[in-house]
């Protein structure tokens, strides 16, 4: 009898100390965590990319967003950290969804600050790869818009006018869908220069505007 009790204690402390790996020491080791070793004032892409290599993914997105907050950064590095921020969240996030919009986002980042970006992939799975194609067709669909829309105006405005050109402002990030899955904001943007076109032409023509008096009711005293 006291060797089944004994084995029964064992088995609770066993059961015990599972529960306490699974559960609560993460939690623990995790709030010990030092902050992420790198130079705050010297950000590097070499830094983050080691950081992405040995998994420590949160430290690889911290650098590479203190990197990015540069204004004054080249388009080159700017397109680079925002190709490796793409990995990250690809590597980093488990929900599909959230992990396309995620790295699509990035990418096209990337495209826009330099378009004929080449460089080797810290992932080479088809499906990376194919998301990162996918941002190519979009930023190359919004260029195309915006550039039929710029030569419209310069066939109908003078030069000095035609500088005033409205531009498409992407949307930004604040919870909602990425801007590039918003076709609406390309349409806008053609939508405001077609206006801007009629106004400079002098409005809608030199028809009167129609008479809004309604019938049937005697004048006004």
């Amino acid at each position: 009898m006291y060797k089944r009790a004994g084995v029964l204690k064992a088995g609770a402390i066993f059961v015990l100390l599972v529960f306490l790996q699974a559960l609560v020491l993460p939690e623990f080791v995790q709030a010990q965590t030092p902050e992420c070793p790198f130079d705050k004032d010297n950000p590097s892409i070499e830094n983050a990319r080691y950081n992405f290599k040995i998994t420590n993914y949160d430290c690889a997105e911290v650098e590479l967003k203190t990197l990015l907050a540069d204004e004054n950064l080249d388009l080159q590095i700017k397109a680079d950290a925002h190709v490796l921020l793409a990995a990250v969240y690809y590597a980093k996030i488990r929900d599909d969804e959230q992990k396309q919009d995620l790295v699509i986002e990035q990418f096209v980042a990337a495209f826009k600050a330099f378009r004929n970006w080449r460089g080797d992939l810290d992932i080479k799975s088809p499906e990376f790869v194919a998301m990162m194609e996918q941002a190519q067709v979009l930023v190359d669909k919004q260029d195309d818009a915006l550039e039929a829309a710029t030569d419209k105006v310069k066939e109908e405005l003078p030069d000095e006018e035609a500088e005033e050109v409205v531009q498409v402002v992407p949307v930004s990030g604040d919870g909602k869908k990425p801007w590039y899955k918003q076709w609406w904001a390309i349409g806008l943007g053609v939508g405001l220069v077609a206006g801007a076109v009629v106004l400079a032409a002098g409005g809608g023509g030199d028809e009167a505007p129609p008479d809004n008096d309604l019938p049937g009711f005697p004048p006004t005293p």
